[in-house]
């Protein structure tokens, strides 16, 4: 009889908790979960490519590549080889930041239920469009050689001067241009009645649906001298999956995510992207410390991996040029503690997330430019909650009382998070499976010793250093005790 009556104990105790799970992950669908009472971590205290080509062109067998067929493999006569690291660029300016994206760009439309939110929309149903560029000519008006404009390759590039004019020509009706450029091009216009305004969002991989679709389009260039790497063409029809159709960066983010540089997003947070912004379709904004303008091709390998693994809202590129460092004292000296902690309150109150994710205290692997963004992160939340702080933006975002701040491989408040689950948006793949996918778009990065692992800590263990929403109990969800 005791048996029977433990059993039955035991039973109803697997019922209670397994309701206790889903109640819990319920709260992400805005069920009006209460607020939890407000806990705070105190600050840790450290001594303180090429262009897209058709997956038959490119030779590719990966699954990044088939996704981005313009990976064809290719590095940059550019490409910054400096130093035994990686991010290894002694040369750069670490201040300066040409056509970067910084944090005074445009504010994207996009509110939390708005239709134009990408997050928010259903798969075209119009039929694919044709690919004209194979068919194109194409004219500069200093008669110049346009050849390289359509090899397909991000090595190549051509630059037009101000006041000069590139005409295309196909046997059929362009509907719209995709323009890859090598760095932000500044405002042009294609010609027409009337004249259609491009490049203002800053997108060096910018698709155009044309105003005024025709067999002849002229691009003009009346203010300052652009380059561009390629130009394709198409007719009408949804545009090919390889072709990214950015947004801008979105009003309102779930998930902040602030990589110091180009592939850390994959390396150390792994299936954070796939997973809450492919699969869920929660709006995840990346924001990138330092900026790769000096190294190309990693600016394209970086839009590539982003557009891979599900991110629809274009990145914010710092305004740091990127530079390694051997501690976070010379990291500081480098950049400047008050710089950083001033971007990213900015990044946090123009952005508002619930859910906001950074490095390894410790540097990931020792380096110092990642420990700073750690560093400086666990200042700027507190800061952004302070009019006081860096009164122009404040005055510009208001300000922002972030409720919960992970860190990669913190050791308090710690969770696990799984990326082995299948998942539907992606095919059956894993958000294991796509982090590797989107660590394989940084080519120019493959020849370093640095992979995507399965099973170890790296992009699975983060703590919870913050939290306004009390603390993780459950686990295994960057989204717990958050109502959405």
């Amino acid at each position: 009889m005791k048996r029977k009556i433990i059993s039955i104990l035991l039973t109803l105790a697997a019922i209670i908790i397994w309701i206790l799970v889903v109640q819990s992950r319920m709260s992400r669908l805005d069920l009006g979960q209460p607020e939890q009472t407000r806990t705070k971590s105190p600050t840790n205290d450290i001594s303180l490519s090429q262009t897209p080509m058709s997956p038959a062109e490119s030779g590719q067998s990966s699954e990044a590549d088939a996704q981005h067929p313009n990976a064809n493999g290719q590095e940059s006569d550019g490409a910054s080889n400096a130093g035994s690291d990686p991010d290894d660029d002694p040369d750069a300016d670490p201040n300066a930041s040409p056509g970067a994206s910084d944090i005074e760009g445009l504010n994207g439309p996009n509110g939390p239920n708005d239709p134009n939110d990408p997050q928010n929309q259903q798969p075209s149903t119009l039929p694919p469009a044709n690919d004209l560029t194979e068919t194109l000519t194409i004219e500069l008006s200093n008669g110049a050689s346009t050849t390289t404009l359509l090899d397909r390759s991000y090595t190549t590039k051509k630059t037009v001067e101000a006041g000069s004019t590139l005409k295309i020509n196909a046997p059929e009706i362009i509907h719209a241009l995709y323009i890859i450029w090598d760095l932000p091009p500044g405002e042009w216009f294609i010609s027409g009645e009337p004249s259609q305004s491009c490049g203002n969002n800053g997108f060096i991989h910018e698709y155009i649906a044309l105003s005024s679709p025709s067999t002849e389009i002229t691009m003009q260039f009346p203010n300052t001298d652009s380059t561009i790497c390629d130009v394709y063409a198409f007719t009408e029809g949804a545009a090919p999956q390889w072709v990214q159709t950015w947004e801008q960066p979105c009003a309102k983010a779930d998930l902040l995510l602030l990589p110091t540089h180009a592939d850390d997003e994959h390396l150390y947070f792994a299936g954070i992207m796939p997973y809450y912004a492919g699969e869920l379709g929660y709006r995840v904004q990346v924001a990138y410390l330092t900026n790769h303008w000096n190294e190309p091709p990693r600016p394209h390998e970086l839009l590539n991996g982003l557009w891979t693994v599900g991110i629809r809202y274009y990145p914010i590129i710092g305004g740091f040029n990127d530079r390694y460092a051997e501690s976070l004292s010379e990291a500081q000296s480098m950049y400047g503690l008050d710089n950083v902690v001033s971007y990213q309150v900015d990044l946090l109150r123009r952005f508002k997330p619930e859910v906001v994710v950074g490095h390894d205290v410790n540097g990931e692997y020792g380096h110092g430019v990642h420990m700073l963004n750690a560093y400086a992160l666990q200042i700027a939340v507190e800061e952004a909650d302070d009019a006081a702080k860096y009164p122009a933006s404040a005055t510009k975002y208001g300000t922002w009382d972030t409720p919960k701040l992970y860190l990669h491989l913190y050791p308090d408040n710690a969770i696990t998070l799984d990326w082995n689950m299948p998942l539907s948006n992606f095919g059956g793949a894993t958000a294991y499976d796509m982090a590797v996918a989107g660590y394989a778009c940084h080519i120019s990065q493959q020849q370093w010793a640095f992979a995507v692992p399965q099973n170890g800590p790296t992009g699975h263990k983060f703590g919870l250093v913050r939290s306004t929403v009390g603390p993780d109990i459950i686990g295994g969800d960057l989204f717990e005790n958050i109502s959405r």
